[in-house]
């Protein structure tokens, strides 16, 4: 099992997060890309992948994900190519099409229906590709077109990697990554904001489904989930783990609970993922102390 975490606060320095993550034996490091919450600010995501790269030397430096809605595939294109070099072929490109309805807005950014956002996903997926591994690309579709006769720097290309969350991205998605990342709770972020009393009624069942459908598209892809945890006895991981056991399902059956609790107890759910089949984890932690809490109880090495 391969974990890569995530870095989420505007107050941390990424140079310093990353070097006690890398310390802590984390395979893997990166960075989200969002603007604000209500009650959060987000570190800008190329400027925090670029600072973790320059201050880390084994860990693999990635975006978690890429908001389709803030900017240009071409741009995204250009920056991971960009940051393949500064993390010396460390760079992992992550994409998503974009969930949160209250930062789009409030940055004054269109926020489109789910068919419309997936059908743009879709596209920029095919033209990220195309540019990552051909440094040019020629496409006209519904939502783009772009004309782009030279893109730099010429380097390896960085994997791609998709989240993943509903039929038309599994489908249509999957194509163009070089690994799939389940975002297993999507139908709770669906309305733009997450919804726990939703998470806790996705059975782990939906896992298996999941892998289903992206292994009829792509039968070698590897997998990988979006881990929402926190770790400790604290008053903030006891009421969400409460929450997400309210969801009217079976112990066996309850899904993001196992993510929530003490460190064993969610080494343990990271475990149980696995034997799933799902090869790579990449986890928030809601508390600062979740990560460095729960390291020494996963295989990192």
């Amino acid at each position: 099992m391969r974990y890569t975490v995530n870095l989420v606060d505007a107050d941390v320095d990424p140079r310093a997060w990353a070097a006690e993550r890398e310390a802590e034996g984390w395979h893997g490091l990166s960075v989200a890309d969002h603007f604000f919450t209500d009650t959060r600010a987000y570190p800008h995501v190329w400027v925090s992948a670029a600072a973790m790269a320059a201050a880390t030397t084994r860990a693999t430096i990635s975006t978690a994900f890429a908001n389709n809605l803030f900017r240009s595939p071409v741009e995204v294109a250009q920056a991971a190519l960009q940051l393949q070099v500064v993390s010396d072929g460390r760079f992992e490109l992550g994409l998503g099409a974009g969930w949160s309805k209250s930062e789009a807005i409030g940055a004054s950014i269109e926020y489109p229906a789910p068919g419309v956002r997936a059908g743009r996903y879709a596209e920029a997926a095919h033209i990220v590709r195309t540019l990552l591994h051909t440094n040019a690309c020629t496409f006209a579709g519904e939502h783009y077109t772009v004309d782009v006769p030279v893109l730099g720097p010429a380097v390896t290309p960085p994997p791609l990697i998709g989240s993943v969350g509903g039929p038309r991205t599994m489908r249509e998605v999957t194509p163009h990554l070089d690994r799939v990342e389940l975002k297993v709770q999507s139908a709770a972020t669906r309305g733009g904001a997450l919804d726990l009393g939703v998470m806790a009624s996705i059975p782990a069942s939906r896992i298996t489904d999941m892998i289903e459908q992206v292994r009829a598209v792509n039968p070698d892809i590897e997998i990988s989930m979006f881990v929402l945890c926190s770790v400790g006895d604290d008053p903030r991981t006891k009421g969400v783990a409460k929450a997400l056991a309210s969801g009217g399902l079976s112990s066996d059956e309850r899904l993001f609970e196992r993510f929530f609790g003490s460190p064993e107890h969610v080494a343990e759910g990271l475990d149980w993922l696995e034997t799933m089949g799902v090869s790579a984890a990449s986890i928030t932690g809601m508390t600062d102390e979740s990560l460095p809490l729960l390291a020494p109880h996963l295989h990192l090495d």
